[in-house]
């Protein structure tokens, strides 16, 4: 198990973004109150896997999971946003770049002029940095600058000094329009079922090993970030949760379609323990929508893929 981990917990800093008059949609409960979570299974790296087919997961090399969580969650919004609206085209093979979004989370965001050595940052931070300076990508000519890959060196030198002043209008031109505070599993289950996703910030530690159900049992402590990309439902609820610790979870039962690259790094979890780590309160819903519009989407399981079972 990697030994950084990367969330600091600051009520304060979510208080500050849940009053700000940038958040639209402070409170998912009452945002979504023409939501509803249809009793299916809902996968949100569907869309990802068909727009970008080559994707793998990264392995975060220092105490930066708010950035990879909150990355991989524009990515799946803005897959799910480009099937909805027809435009594959827009989003094809893109990738949020980590490094961009955990900078911003720590140094533009507090409005500070050196963060620190120190690793780590949280959730509403990160909602703030997406919605009020945006996103950069890899692979994209940035006036000559281009990101390859992730790297450990640039998170820990722009975690400290901030995203360079010369790439930040680039990522203005991607920004996230709205975070809304997800806050118990009936929340989670509805943003996730009309296709918004939602990066989970909580001190909850799990197994690695999933269980002949695809789940992993909580167990101990991880002061960590990672995404919520699925739900189910049915005889055992939970969500699907995907970190950020490279090949990381094991166990011979997967959804019988699910890309190699995902079933690495992804596991079940409870309703129940979801329920208690959203409790917490620095868990958001993210959308590219101005608020939360019901959507039916077309790529949910009719079976369960962990049981192959009718759900």
């Amino acid at each position: 198990m990697p030994n950084h981990m990367g969330y600091n917990p600051c009520p304060d800093g979510v208080s500050n973004w849940l009053q700000d008059s940038q958040n639209k949609y402070p409170l998912f409960g009452l945002a979504s109150s023409g939501l509803v979570a249809e009793k299916k299974t809902v996968l949100h790296y569907e869309p990802h896997h068909k727009l970008c087919p080559n994707w793998t997961r990264w392995s975060q090399p220092i105490g930066s999971c708010v950035g990879y969580g909150w990355s991989l969650g524009a990515d799946f919004m803005a897959c799910i946003d480009a099937l909805w609206n027809g435009a594959e085209h827009t989003y094809r093979n893109m990738r949020v770049l980590e490094a961009g979004t955990y900078a911003l989370s720590r140094v533009e965001v507090p409005g500070v002029r050196r963060a620190g050595r120190g690793d780590g940052s949280y959730g509403a931070a990160a909602a703030r940095a997406v919605v009020k300076y945006g996103t950069l990508h890899y692979w994209v000519d940035y006036d000559g600058e281009k990101f390859e890959t992730n790297s450990g060196k640039r998170e820990k030198d722009w975690g400290d000094t901030g995203m360079p002043d010369h790439l930040e209008p680039h990522a203005a031109k991607h920004k996230v329009k709205t975070t809304s505070l997800v806050t118990n599993f009936d929340e989670y289950a509805k943003a996730i079922s009309n296709g918004y996703p939602v990066p989970i910030c909580s001190g909850q530690g799990f197994t690695q090993a999933r269980d002949d159900e695809g789940f992993c049992r909580a167990r101990g402590s991880w002061s960590h970030c990672m995404l919520g990309g699925g739900v189910r439902h049915g005889r055992r609820p939970g969500g699907l949760i995907f970190n950020s610790w490279g090949k990381s979870n094991t166990g011979p039962h997967f959804p019988k379609n699910m890309p190699q690259s995902y079933k690495d790094c992804s596991f079940w979890a409870d309703a129940d323990t979801l329920d208690s780590m959203l409790r917490g309160q620095d868990s958001f819903a993210i959308s590219n929508y101005s608020g939360f519009k019901p959507r039916k989407l077309d790529w949910g399981a009719k079976v369960d893929r962990w049981t192959n079972q009718s759900i």
